[in-house]
């Protein structure tokens, strides 16, 4: 059976070329197309797609207005097609957190053949968003600050480790935005993203949380309650330096090397297991493949406490899984009592697996 798409896109250049594209996949059946979020919103109702495209930029009512109308009626799997440009890497991020499960980039910002270049993406990310449980995409709760009990100061980790890929913006939104600012580790995220939004994704996150958030550069030490977001294009690892004064420290180092994931969540999973050992904490989150459940197992061998987003919260239930299946996980948590759990392992209580 096809998949059942609809396009929501205000240029008609770009609704029927969308729509070639996906068409050119027998599995996939567009099976109408909306000018802007108010039509949309009626077309939802009476073709019942299974996927819908979204632009983000469109008269009466915005992309951004649609989902969080959809996501609170009848949330569906949506696959974004944004544009390069600042405003729009900023409200594509927006509409990640908002429940959205994929982006897709437009070649150039303004109706044109070179649409066709991301054809390949763009079915691929359908067929993986067809895959999502609409449950799983509905807008998370609010709760409080995760508090950090009083033995904190004494606790023996020293870094927070996280990676996700699909579905990844929002797993950290929650995440970071529930973590006091005092929180007592540093700590380094690896997202599967392009690199020309991770200084955006970094400072909407870095506006949003408690913490410092900054994207990684060579160099960087490992701060408490400072976070570092591995740079796109690149691999981020850790290697120990002498300092003048005789100390030792713990710096980013970034490599320029080749991989399917630039960055990769294993790469860096891989390095902290070596530098830090039993002193790390390592989450794995939401994504579709396998990156980070091998990074999750080395450092589960070295004495890290190591967690995976269940099955329950996922946007899709691909890197987690074969994490649990290869033995690498402690805690499978949903992802609104990751945050808790964080604190709680830090204050060193513990908790059968």
């Amino acid at each position: 059976m096809s998949i059942k798409v609809l396009v929501v896109d205000d240029s008609a250049f770009m609704r029927q070329t969308i729509k070639k594209i996906l068409q050119e996949d027998p599995e996939i059946e567009v099976v109408g197309v909306a000018v802007d979020g108010e039509d949309a919103l009626k077309k939802v109702e009476f073709y019942n797609p299974q996927v819908i495209t979204l632009d983000l930029r469109m008269p009466r009512m915005d992309g951004l207005a649609f989902l969080t109308k959809l996501m609170k009626t009848s949330p569906l799997p949506v696959v974004l097609v944004s544009s390069w440009a600042r405003e729009g890497t900023e409200e594509t991020l927006r509409a990640l957190e908002l429940g959205a499960v994929d982006f897709v980039t437009k070649p150039s910002s303004e109706p044109s053949e070179e649409i066709w270049q991301i054809g390949d993406e763009l079915r691929d990310k359908i067929k993986a968003a067809a895959q999502v449980r609409v449950e799983q995409i509905r807008v998370l709760p609010e709760k409080k600050i995760a508090t950090v009990l009083p033995t904190l100061e004494k606790s023996y980790l020293k870094v927070l480790a996280m990676g996700a890929s699909t579905g990844g913006p929002r797993a950290f939104h929650y995440i970071l935005t529930h973590l006091s600012a005092d929180f007592p580790l540093g700590i380094l995220i690896a997202q599967h993203m392009p690199r020309e939004f991770m200084e955006i994704f970094a400072a909407r996150l870095n506006g949003l949380s408690q913490l410092r958030v900054k994207v990684a550069e060579e160099g960087d030490m490992i701060y408490p309650g400072t976070v570092l977001v591995a740079p796109g294009g690149l691999q981020t690892r850790l290697v120990k330096k002498k300092e003048p004064d005789g100390s030792e420290s713990v710096r980013v180092h970034l490599v320029r090397e080749k991989k399917l994931y630039q960055p990769s969540i294993d790469e860096m999973f891989f390095s902290v297991a070596e530098i830090y050992g039993d002193q790390a904490i390592g989450v794995l989150l939401t994504g579709m493949g396998a990156d980070g459940a091998l990074g999750l197992q080395r450092l589960r061998e070295k004495g890290a406490l190591t967690i995976a987003e269940s099955p329950e919260t996922c946007v899709i239930y691909g890197m987690p899984k074969v994490a649990v299946e290869l033995g690498a996980v402690d805690y499978l948590l949903p992802l609104t009592e990751i945050p808790d759990r964080i604190c709680v392992l830090i204050s060193g209580q513990k908790f059968p697996p």
